[in-house]
């Protein structure tokens, strides 16, 4: 227990929460990517998810106490590293990038995302039935949704901070967890791009479908 407390064990519960949330972007991409499938496919994947409400409810609360100990981790990390000078995230000082060094304005940056994502979807669906036109609040082109131009470019430059923050995010945790090796590294490259590269621009390609009317 007291590990984990400690500078290092913060360093590891920011990189195995880290992880698990690239994982489930992962899911959540696959569930937004029915919205090419038109809106019944959708509708209907969002009503089978009602439908196991509890079950999905306790993923939820799951993904809150992860992204929880993320981002309180990686404040006191950062604050740490700051009063000890050495301005370091999980990384050495010959590799500290922009973006290791501003991880934490980005990261709020993107909790702010999150929490207009929430207001107008998550809250949104949830105060709806099942059976109710769901792709269609997606596409509304109203504040907050995905067929408002404004809240569209909003969404796609935080996704994009979220691929910064992911491709500095994805190998330090590695490297933190001492599994970088030389002979592992390629490997881990190609697996970090698909979190950082191929998922964000998945998103990306989503909201850009809605605007030019591909997804209607």
């Amino acid at each position: 227990m007291k590990f984990l407390f400690s500078t290092i064990g913060q360093k590891v519960q920011i990189a195995i929460s880290g992880i698990l949330f690239s994982i489930f972007l992962l899911f959540h991409l696959f569930n937004n990517l029915v919205l090419f499938l038109g809106a019944e496919k959708f509708n209907n994947m969002v009503d089978f998810l009602k439908s196991i409400h509890l079950f999905i409810r306790i993923l939820e609360i799951g993904l809150l106490i992860i992204i929880l100990l993320h981002i309180i981790n990686a404040i006191k990390v950062t604050i740490q590293n700051k009063n000890s000078n050495n301005g370091k995230y999980a990384v050495s000082t010959n590799t500290a990038t922009i973006n290791s060094k501003t991880m934490i304005w980005s990261g709020l940056i993107i909790l702010l995302f999150f929490f207009m994502h929430l207001k107008y979807f998550w809250y949104t669906f949830q105060n709806m039935s099942i059976n109710s036109n769901f792709f269609k609040i997606v596409l509304k082109n109203e504040f907050g949704f995905l067929g408002h131009p404004p809240t569209a470019v909003f969404y796609i430059i935080a996704i994009i901070l979220i691929a910064t923050h992911l491709k500095h995010g994805f190998l330090s945790s590695f490297k933190t967890l001492g599994l970088s090796k030389k002979h592992r590294y390629n490997l881990i490259q190609y697996i970090g791009f698909v979190f950082w590269g191929l998922i964000p621009l998945g998103f990306i390609t989503i909201i850009i479908a809605i605007q030019t009317g591909f997804i209607k």
